[in-house]
């Protein structure tokens, strides 16, 4: 009862997975031939669509064809130490227990990076599917501000609270250009914590929103100069999906990756974006050109937009669906 409870609290009341892998293309969808009952579940006439588990929900109906959607390797995060203590509980008592449960008895698996993919193809019948943001990508004049003496420069990290091991990467880097540069500002989400030194920082921004819902609804209207996402060798971070190549799009950002993160393969260092080494000198000299040379950072956010728009395609989400859940054209008058 207890545990029940508190896997209860783990789970979120909304789910960033099923927007980006379903609501954001399908919405329309759910006024005709699907049913939410779930955060993460979703029910047609022929199917049952679980994204990550399905805490929130009933029980699950048993003669539908049972689809299964994950986009993080839960089994290596349960015991990745790296990651916050909660969010392990989260996977651990939500996520994982769904994952045992639901893979055996699953017609597909729908997966968001090659390493999921290729962990689930043993057991049963695979399909990888992109993310999509249906925010429009921002315009890059801000960059104009940049450009201009003393110009203020923005630069954002956006992973989760549970990169927080990836952030503290970064603390060292900001710090730097914090004291090298007046013009720089740095933005990241409400939830994690600042080491001291940061909390009463004036040029330190927090992105509000505790959670996915409030956070991303406050998203499109900000716009940064730079976006950083380093990723450290970690068991967990070797299937993070290409979210954030989009996400950086959204905000108008030149974006930074570790050269070991499987999808930064996409990016051409120099033209849509940089990919680094995870030594702090390397993320500190990178950015610190780039503050040196808007214009610079214009174009690899240009490049880098040109790479998402590629990626970020609804058509492949809903031909997906349209044959897993067997939702029916509608017929024209």
């Amino acid at each position: 009862m207890i545990d029940n409870l508190l896997s209860r609290l783990l789970s979120a009341p909304d789910s960033p997975s099923a927007d980006l892998y379903f609501r954001n293309a399908c919405g329309d969808f759910l006024d005709t031939q699907v049913q939410q009952i779930a955060p993460t579940v979703f029910l047609s006439s022929e199917a049952c669509l679980v994204v990550r588990h399905a805490m929130r929900s009933g029980p699950l109906p048993m003669r539908k064809r049972l689809i299964y959607l994950l986009d993080d390797d839960v089994e290596a995060g349960v015991e990745d130490m790296s990651l916050p203590f909660l969010y392990r509980q989260k996977l651990r008592m939500v996520e994982q227990p769904a994952g045992r449960n639901l893979l055996p008895r699953a017609d597909i698996a729908v997966v968001s990076s090659p390493f999921l993919e290729q962990a689930l193809s043993p057991h049963v019948r695979t399909h990888r599917l992109m993310p999509y943001w249906s925010e429009g990508f921002a315009p890059v004049d801000h960059f104009d501000r940049a450009l201009l003496p003393g110009g203020r420069f923005d630069i954002a990290y956006l992973g989760s609270f549970a990169h927080r091991n990836d952030l503290k990467f970064l603390w060292p880097v900001f710090a730097n250009l914090l004291a090298r540069f007046d013009q720089v500002h740095v933005h990241l989400p409400q939830r994690h914590a600042l080491p001291h030194g940061f909390e009463l920082h004036p040029r330190v921004h927090r992105i509000n929103g505790a959670g996915w819902t409030e956070y991303r609804a406050g998203l499109s209207d900000r716009r940064f100069h730079v976006a950083l996402y380093p990723l450290l060798d970690t068991p967990f971070n070797q299937a993070r999906s290409p979210n954030k190549l989009i996400e950086h799009a959204v905000v108008g950002a030149a974006p930074l990756y570790s050269a070991t993160w499987c999808e930064a393969e996409r990016i051409e260092h120099g033209v849509s974006g940089l990919c680094l080494p995870n030594a702090p000198h390397a993320w500190i000299d990178a950015i610190a050109a780039l503050i040196h040379r808007p214009d610079r950072a214009r174009q690899l956010a240009e490049g880098a937009q040109t790479v998402a728009s590629r990626l970020n395609d609804r058509e492949p989400q809903r031909a997906l669906w349209r044959e897993l859940l067997g939702i029916r054209e509608r017929s024209v008058a």
